[in-house]
């Protein structure tokens, strides 16, 4: 099991042992704990020593990343500035918090060179101090600046896309429901996520709203025990949305057993494409519904991971996952 992986990745809740020293480190305004702050209530994502009033304990959440707050749906505090607290040199600090104040960020991405000298530092800087991917971050920014509720009522649309994001050990994920199925599982920092929300938006006729119900709670509870490793299959119902073929290739991805592997080209054969192996592996990636339709599953002739919009070192994770478990 991939521990780095899983240390990236630490959130900490309310019930959590570690919780409580947290908690303590917060009110003693510590600065150095090693966390940032996550305040249920506000929605606001702060740093340790943020001067200003204190959460109370229960609506109070610690993740080690600011990456994984502002996935989750947090906004950076303007008080404490948890970006980057104005201790960075000057090109690095103006970027960075043009980018904090930007309610898209992208719109500045797209005004700036990716040879740029501050935009190159800003991106060394960014994976040393927050341990990720600055683009990365101006992509799930994106995604959030989408989500807000004023951005995406459409009144042309009828219907309604409910939302919620869950968290997992290797970051966080958003499922979208229509009509009481899952029609969208995806890691928050998919680059490809803005335009599969907005293609469910056309396709479903709909907007997009926060809302919680029994089926994303199913979800909730179903994903909490596939990570601890207590549930190989799935009763969420799926709304899978694509052509026949990519129909067809994601059902045949949903036959692969819990905890073994398929090639592609054992894919494309099983489908009875031989010859369309390349086919499949584009379908195999449109996926929209990770993890419920297995396509991580999915390895090269050779035994290697290759693609993986999650990324590979998630992709490895859960075939390792499976693979112990399956075992047992």
């Amino acid at each position: 099991m991939d521990m780095k992986l899983q240390d990236r990745y630490d959130f900490i809740e309310p019930g959590d042992p570690k919780h409580d020293a947290l908690y303590e480190k917060m009110l003693k305004k510590e600065e150095r704990a090693g966390y940032y702050i996550g305040v249920t209530t506000t929605g606001i994502a702060c740093r340790f020593g943020c001067s200003a009033t204190p959460p109370q304990k229960e609506n109070t959440v610690f993740s080690r990343r600011l990456f994984d707050l502002i996935a989750f749906g947090f906004r950076e505090c303007k008080v404490c500035r948890p970006l980057t607290h104005g201790t960075e040199q000057d090109d690095v600090e103006t970027f960075a918090e043009l980018i904090q104040k930007a309610d898209h960020p992208e719109k500045y991405l797209k005004q700036v060179s990716p040879g740029d000298t501050s935009y190159r530092a800003a991106r060394r800087w960014f994976e040393q101090k927050h341990d990720g991917d600055l683009q990365k971050y101006m992509y799930v920014k994106r995604v959030n600046h989408l989500l807000k509720s004023e951005n995406n009522q459409d009144p042309e649309h009828s219907n309604i896309i409910t939302y919620q994001r869950y968290w997992t050990p290797i970051g966080v994920l958003i499922a979208c429901f229509y009509e009481g199925e899952c029609c969208l599982l995806e890691f928050m920092d998919r680059r490809a996520l803005e335009t599969e929300l907005l293609f469910l938006k056309k396709k479903l006729n709909a907007n997009l709203k926060k809302r919680a119900g029994a089926v994303s709670r199913q979800l909730g509870k179903e994903m909490e025990e596939y990570f601890a490793g207590d549930r190989q299959t799935f009763t969420v119902p799926i709304a899978s949305i694509g052509t026949d073929f990519q129909l067809k290739v994601w059902d045949a991805l949903k036959e692969i057993p819990y905890g073994t592997t398929r090639s592609y080209k054992g894919q494309a054969e099983h489908l009875g494409r031989p010859t369309a192996v390349r086919a499949v592996a584009n379908a195999n990636g449109k996926n929209r519904i990770c993890i419920l339709i297995p396509c991580h599953r999915v390895i090269g002739d050779n035994g290697d991971l290759r693609g993986y919009a999650g990324g590979l070192d998630r992709k490895q994770f859960l075939l390792e996952l499976e693979e112990s478990k399956g075992l047992q």
